[in-house]
């Protein structure tokens, strides 16, 4: 039924929880898993301005901290796809340059998948109610279902 699913990630715990679903997923018919990252403009904009934001100038060249970034997030998405392609998966990576949400609803449509499988930080301060999360926004603009795994709550809610 969900035979090839898109998994984006930002790294953080409650997207990697995600990795603890594709067992059960796997049981309904996953064979392939579509791995998004994406490069947000606004986050590249502070790393090439060597953390001083839009006050800086962008440089020319590749800087250290760019190439400790880069690095770092092949690295990770590398972690991540050995893990799937362990568990007998297939996996595509995506590393799309936007904003999140509609770059993951992109993906989606433009790799077919028949799922979004997407973690959650479960915020519900002011701040997110009205900018909105991306997996709000994946969840309102997406074509295919979408899973939302949410994060661990803490210890006496």
């Amino acid at each position: 039924m969900f035979e090839r699913i898109l998994f984006p990630t930002d790294f953080s715990k409650p997207s990697l929880k995600v990795l603890d679903y594709i067992p059960a997923l796997q049981e309904a018919g996953t064979r392939e898993v579509v791995l998004v990252h994406v490069l947000d403009p606004r986050e590249i904009t502070l790393i090439a301005a060597g953390g001083q934001g839009f006050l800086g100038t962008v440089p020319d060249r590749e800087t250290e901290v760019q190439r400790q970034q880069r690095e770092e997030i092949q690295h990770r998405i590398i972690d991540i796809r050995r893990v799937l392609e362990k568990q007998g998966l297939e996996v595509t990576v995506r590393t799309p340059i936007g904003t999140p949400g509609a770059e993951i609803v992109t993906a989606a449509d433009a790799d077919g998948v028949s799922l979004i499988v997407i973690g959650s930080h479960g915020r519900s301060n002011l701040r997110d109610r009205l900018l909105g999360t991306v997996s709000e926004y994946v969840i309102k603009n997406a074509h295919q279902p979408v899973l939302v795994v949410k994060r661990e709550a803490a210890a006496g809610r």
